[in-house]
């Protein structure tokens, strides 16, 4: 057990170490010359300290012999020079204070952006299975709310460490003249409150975890409750006070737990201060002892007792930064945790053929089956079916049955746990992740509203073409949306969200219908529209999917909807339940076979005629034509 411990501690000790040389070439990356130029002046703080307690002695001693000596004007030069000195060297410290505040600011600012740039730059890169995991949130919300601070604390600590250092070699050059005795007596008394400092920050970081995922709840409450979207819900509902009683009573207690850690820290460093501060002036009882029994002069008694506070406070000092350094680190964990994540499916198993976007053959899948980490039940089980090209595939089922899922598979957000999908008879793994993607023209139903203008949301589509307006245009006409988006206050440079200076903000359909213009825009081989017309009106649906086959060109699509007004004109139909196929065909085939899919169809026919105008002479085969 004892072996376990120190085997532990070192553990801990290397780990905190590899941390900080990350931290210092972090810190090197993002700003070297600050770096620099805050180790050189940090450094010459330091020296100045004990070159101070040297000056003062001879200028104390130049007085008092000048006031000993019967013509005092005679001694003055020496006394003159001695102030020049401690002047120079004083005015000198604080020019270069001002330089070090300076370039630790500049430090700082270079710190946060590189920091925030890594973050940005990991998020990017990342696979989707870890934006589904509570636990790498956790950790997200750690980097952010701590790394910026942790880090430029841990860059300020080891400045300090030098600094402290220096003096304290000073310090016990000199003390080391009065009474080695004595300089290990300071050094040892330092070392209670050292030990009680790492304690108390690891209590300090244990709760901190332990509350990481409620503070994280109640920030997220916080943002929604100062959103423009979700606030008229909140108004309306009148849930408002109810999720301030649920923010407040989070922050209260954290509140509570960190007056409580607060006071014990108070009460143990208020007694070990007592303790300390009584050796402290028995040191100084000690000099001016010897002092008086003519052993020293008063200059080189100002000299120790400055000399005996310069070694406690650097010791205290020292050991409190490294103490510190500790705490910080294991905040610091958290950033370079997330920092040193490799994307799974980018790193590992992207492969190095290039998707020409085109599809000549087949889409398929064999005898794929999917579980998503963390999740012992398969969302997918043994599924297998082939769409050909230039084939325009409907896939339907009720909620939850995997149909996003085998989405998600095909676009390789996620990879099978079991089976192999191809496209052109090509494992899609052989294939460069980046050019596939390119192939891919996407619209999932819980899609993206950009803060940026019409056409950026559009253009979004299609990086590459970003800037071609004419491709915008020409995929705003096909998703139906030109119209609209004319008649807004400045059309396609219209900016969009209310919460940001003269933006606008859209309905739902007309969010959706600009999400689909970004998918015809990627004008890719391969579109897929995830309940693509969940929020526009049947119109406008009939408006799209009519000639949907004639703005697809010679390109394949899959359609995931529960409108069958536009899954019926699919060429192949997948029937999905509890994440197995239980049927496959057309329309008319689907409907003869009289299994789910006519089930499901027959059911929204039905819910049709109950909502039809009662004026409206309609007979059900006649409206089952339109759905």
């Amino acid at each position: 057990m004892k072996y376990s411990n120190i085997n532990k501690k070192l553990g801990s000790f290397l780990s905190s170490s590899k941390n900080i040389i990350k931290t210092v070439k972090l810190l090197w990356k993002s700003s070297s010359l600050s770096f620099i130029a805050t180790l050189i002046i940090t450094v010459l703080n330091g020296i100045i300290v004990p070159i101070n307690m040297v000056i003062s002695k001879y200028l104390i001693d130049s007085v008092v012999n000048a006031l000993k000596n019967k013509s005092p004007i005679d001694s003055l030069n020496k006394v003159l020079f001695w102030l020049v000195v401690e002047f120079g060297v004083i005015a000198f410290s604080y020019v270069i204070g001002r330089v070090n505040t300076y370039f630790s600011t500049i430090q700082s600012k270079c710190l946060n952006n590189s920091i925030s740039e890594l973050l940005i730059k990991k998020a990017n890169e990342l696979d989707l299975s870890y934006f589904e995991n509570d636990e790498f949130y956790n950790k997200i919300e750690k980097a952010n709310s701590q790394a910026v601070g942790t880090t430029i604390q841990i860059v300020n600590g080891l400045t300090q460490i030098v600094k402290n250092f220096t003096t304290l070699v000073g310090a016990i050059v000199i003390v080391f003249q009065l009474s080695p005795i004595i300089l290990l007596l300071c050094i040892m008394t330092s070392i209670p409150m050292f030990i009680i400092n790492i304690k108390i920050y690891k209590q300090k970081y244990n709760i901190y975890s332990k509350r990481i995922e409620k503070t994280r709840l109640a920030h997220y409450l916080q943002m929604v409750m100062m959103d423009y979207i979700p606030v008229k819900e909140i108004k309306l509902n009148r849930i408002g006070d109810w999720l301030e009683k649920i923010i407040l009573s989070i922050y209260k207690d954290n509140l509570n737990q960190d007056k409580k850690i607060e006071k014990k820290q108070l009460l143990i460093m208020s007694i070990v201060d007592i303790f300390n501060t009584i050796i402290s002036y028995g040191y100084k009882i000690y000099v001016i002892f010897i002092t008086l029994t003519q052993r020293l002069s008063i200059g080189s008694m100002n000299m120790y007792i400055s000399a005996l506070t310069n070694l406690e406070d650097s010791v205290k000092n020292t050991l409190d930064n490294f103490a510190l350094l500790y705490s910080n680190n294991l905040y610091i964990e958290n950033l370079f945790y997330v920092l040193d994540l490799k994307p799974l499916i980018l790193n590992n198993n992207s492969g190095k053929k290039e998707f020409i976007n085109e599809i000549r053959d087949s889409i398929e899948f064999r005898n794929v089956s999917f579980k998503y980490p963390n999740s012992k039940k398969y969302a997918l089980k043994n599924v297998s079916f082939k769409i050909e090209a230039n084939q325009n595939c409907a896939i339907v089922g009720l909620n939850g049955c995997g149909k996003t899922t085998l989405i998600k598979l095909l676009t390789r957000l996620y990879d099978p746990t079991e089976g192999e999908i191809y496209i052109d008879n090509i494992n899609i793994k052989e294939f460069n992740i980046e050019s596939l993607y390119k192939g891919i023209g996407i619209v999932f139903q819980d899609f993206m509203k950009y803060p940026f203008d019409v056409k950026k949301n559009i253009g979004f589509g299609n990086i590459d073409n970003l800037d071609n307006f004419e491709l915008i245009k020409t995929a705003a006409k096909k998703a139906n949306a030109y119209t609209f988006i004319q008649g807004l206050s400045n059309k396609f440079d219209t900016k969009l969200q209310k919460m940001w200076s003269n933006g606008v903000d859209l309905s739902l359909g007309q969010w959706q219908k600009l999400a689909i213009s970004r998918a015809f825009m990627s004008n890719a081989c391969l579109l897929i529209l995830d309940e693509p017309t969940a929020s526009i009106d049947a119109k406008s649906e009939y408006e799209l999917f009519k000639d949907f086959k004639e703005l697809m060109g010679e390109g394949t699509s899959i359609l995931i909807s529960h409108r069958f007004s536009t899954v019926k004109m699919a060429d192949k139909i997948i029937v999905l339940k509890d994440g197995e196929i239980v049927e496959q065909g057309n329309h008319d085939s689907l409907i003869k076979s009289d299994g789910l899919y006519a089930e499901l169809y027959n059911m929204q026919a039905d819910a049709y005629l109950v909502n039809e105008d009662k004026n409206i002479d309609v007979s059900k085969d006649k409206l089952k034509d339109i759905v």
